[in-house]
């Protein structure tokens, strides 16, 4: 069962140096939270060098044809996103949708939850997603 939170992300800049998102949070659970206008008016600025490539395995199988095929992996690594926030590499504007704030540093959760799933997703794809989202 769905507990109605969530937040979308779109992109909206990427160059060699920045990537830029603009999000926007909602919780249908609470009437003056639920974003039913899409507004997404809080900001995700990442430094370029904050996304980790994910480790490459391969590995020569062999086909039931008896012909050996390489099959290539690519598995996410773990990215410490708490560490660069603080130290300034990531930028988190909240939105004005946002419900629920992180008590050390004042962020909001469903900002975390994207950038969580924006580097894993970048990992897994090669490449900046145009749209992520978080729902549950």
């Amino acid at each position: 069962m769905s507990r109605g939170i969530g937040a979308h992300a779109n992109l909206v800049l990427e160059d060699e140096n920045t990537v830029m998102y603009e999000y926007g949070g909602y919780n249908l659970n609470e009437p003056e939270y639920r974003n039913e206008n899409h507004i997404y008016d809080g900001m995700i600025t990442i430094a370029r060098d904050c996304f980790a490539e994910p480790e490459i395995h391969e590995k020569l199988k062999k086909m039931p044809s008896g012909r050996k095929k390489l099959i290539t992996k690519r598995i996410p690594v773990s990215v410490d996103y708490p560490q660069m926030i603080s130290d300034g590499r990531i930028i988190i504007e909240n939105c004005s949708n946002c419900w629920h704030r992180s008590p050390e540093s004042n962020i909001d959760v469903m900002a975390l939850y994207i950038l969580f799933y924006l580097f894993r997703q970048y990992q897994e794809e090669g490449k900046m997603p145009e749209y992520i989202s978080y729902n549950v």
